[in-house]
Formats: C-alpha cells, sequence, structure tokens
C-alpha cells in the first residue's frame, strides 16, 4: 500500500520520526497569514486620526473687493457679500483745503473667528472704515468698527448676517470694555472661546446707552447675543 508523508505510521519510519508540514500545508499558512496582516492594516486606515480630518479642511479666506462687499473663498468656491448697509464709515474721502481731490480707502478687515458645523461655515468679522468722509471734518482722521456675523452654507451662499457698530466717531460710539489694544484699535478677540465686549454712547464721558455682547464659538449658530441697557444721564437721577 502505497505511503504518503501525512500518514502517521509512513512519518514515524522518517528521520524526523513525525508528521510534518506539506508543501501545500505551508503555502496555506503562509496565505493565510497574509490575509490576516493586510486585514489588519485596512483596519488602521479606516480610522484616520482628527489630526488628518482637519488638515483636509478648506480654509475659509476673506479678502475686501469693490466698496463695502467682500469676497470670500474657500477652495475652488467663492462669494460675494454686500455690507454695504451694515458697515459705519466711509471709503471715499476729500480734502476740501484741495479742490477735486478724493481718495478712495480700501475696507480694512479682520477675522475674529471661522468655524464650521453642521455644514454651515460662520464667520465673524472687524471691519474698518474711516468716520468722516471729509478728512478736515470731526472725526476725520478717526476710524468707525463695526462686527459683523455671518452664516453661510455649504456653498458659501449667505443665509444669515448680522452686525454691530461697537465704535462710531461721530455719534460718540466706544467700546468701554476691554481697553483698546496698544495701537488704539479695539481688542477684539476670542478668550476661551468666546467674545465679550461692553460698548455704548459715552457722550460727555457718562454712558446713556450700554450694549454687551457675546459670541460663543461652540454655539456659532446664535450668532451675537446683544442685550442693550439705557443709562439716564446724572442731572435726571
Amino acid at each position: 500500500m502505497r505511503a504518503y508523508p501525512n500518514d502517521p505510521e509512513f512519518a514515524a519510519a522518517t528521520r524526523y520520526g513525525s508528521l510534518i508540514a506539506s508543501g501545500a500545508h505551508t503555502t496555506a499558512l503562509l496565505l493565510g497569514l497574509v490575509l490576516i496582516c493586510s486585514q489588519m492594516a485596512q483596519g488602521k486606515q479606516a480610522k484616520p486620526s482628527s489630526k488628518s480630518r482637519v488638515q483636509n479642511t478648506v480654509a475659509i479666506k476673506v479678502y475686501p473687493a469693490r466698496g463695502k462687499q467682500i469676497r470670500i473663498v474657500a477652495g475652488t468656491k467663492r462669494t460675494l457679500v454686500n455690507l454695504t448697509e451694515d458697515i459705519s464709515g466711509c471709503l471715499e474721502l476729500f480734502d476740501p483745503t484741495v479742490s477735486q481731490r478724493r481718495s478712495k480707502r480700501p475696507l480694512g478687515i479682520k477675522v475674529i473667528d471661522r468655524v464650521s458645523k453642521d455644514d454651515k461655515h460662520y464667520l465673524v468679522l472687524l471691519t474698518e472704515a474711516q468716520s468722516n468722509c471729509n478728512v478736515q471734518g470731526p472725526c476725520g482722521t478717526d476710524s468707525d468698527y463695526t462686527l459683523i456675523w455671518l452664516k453661510l452654507d455649504a456653498d458659501l451662499k449667505l443665509e444669515a448676517k448680522n452686525a454691530a457698530v461697537i465704535v462710531d466717531c461721530r455719534s460718540y460710539i466706544f467700546v468701554i470694555a476691554p481697553e483698546d489694544d496698544a495701537k488704539g484699535e479695539p481688542a477684539v478677540k476670542l478668550v476661551r472661546g468666546k467674545v465679550t465686549l461692553k460698548y455704548g454712547d459715552t457722550l460727555d464721558g457718562d454712558a446713556h446707552t450700554t450694549s454687551q455682547l457675546v459670541y460663543d464659538r461652540k454655539s456659532p449658530e446664535h450668532g451675537f447675543v446683544i442685550t442693550t441697557e439705557e443709562k439716564k444721564p446724572k442731572q435726571d437721577r
């Protein structure tokens, strides 16, 4: 009777004295190990780190456009937003002491926050424009500042906006707290994920109307939460 390598009696008579793996068995074991290693590698790749997701996020950029318009760009997507009715100040300046002399000033824009949530994009911007078109007039060398909140859809289409004029020199509106930065500009910034400031009408050094604005980047969909309080002049107390 013919003996086979995987026959115990045949194997006992060989110099190995026991069963050994055949070539077919060895190949099967190797294929099994390769399959297991491949599955383990695929499992690791299926869970990208949060860091890689952040790196793949397209950054939203904001640029001044014509007049009080801004251009918002995210990768290949872009949109134009008109803020003419929202921004305080003047961009076309003139000097009455110099005949026919006019100059155009670009809109100043500072991005305070940009965040995406539930397929929506939210922006908080601080804009700057000259307080008076007449550079020789009252507040002619000062700037007005407006805080803007924008809500955009996934294609950058504007869905909602809100504006708060926090500095208007000719209306005597100034930021009360926090104090201005070293450049003399409003110190608007995120502190522990929030923007908080107090501003109001400070005519004659006594605030008549004060507003407190709070923005929380954890809930950007709520926009600016503003509470306003009227304060009676001292002579009426």
